[in-house]
């Protein structure tokens, strides 16, 4: 085993699963003389259906009925593709390849399906308050918030009841 995941729902089961998996797992990997890092963050639930449909439906179908750019109107799938190169960028790995001294450098597209909810809900903004201030778009006024039944809280993004 090379890396360790677990979820922790409460302070019992972090006792537990602490003395009776993490502890051992570094223990044994410090021991090897392999070098460990730890990260502890709060979990947050990936982006809503709700999200994406309120995306995919009101939010880039009012851009691509509305925004003219160069006197030309686009598709939704155009729009989605410009909106992900403006607001999330490319992700930049490096490859180990077979007959190569140096790694390979892969730059690829971020995808809104690996979002969380928060950096979704964050996402949609930009995309609408790009849309209203560069592209004079008017939203119709479905609110992603609105678009199906959730609750997100705002400090960590996680999906409640």
């Amino acid at each position: 085993m090379n890396a360790l995941s677990v979820v922790l729902n409460d302070q019992q089961q972090a006792h537990q699963l602490l003395n009776s998996t993490i502890w051992p797992f570094i223990k044994t990997k410090t021991g090897a003389g392999v070098q460990l890092v730890a990260e502890i963050k709060e979990r947050e639930d990936d982006r809503t259906l709700q999200q994406n449909r309120f995306y995919w439906g009101p939010c880039l179908r009012d851009i691509a009925k509305q925004a003219v750019v160069g006197g030309m109107r686009y598709e939704p799938e155009a729009w989605h593709e410009l909106f992900k190169r403006k607001f999330l960028g490319f992700e930049i790995t490096k490859t180990k390849v077979a007959g190569k001294k140096r790694p390979v450098v892969i730059r690829r597209l971020r995808s809104t399906a690996k979002l969380k909810v928060r950096a979704m809900s964050n996402y949609l903004d930009q995309v609408q308050a790009f849309a209203v201030t560069e592209l004079g778009v008017q939203f119709s006024v479905a609110k992603w918030q609105d678009y199906g039944p959730h609750n997100v809280d705002p400090e960590t993004g996680e999906i409640t009841a």
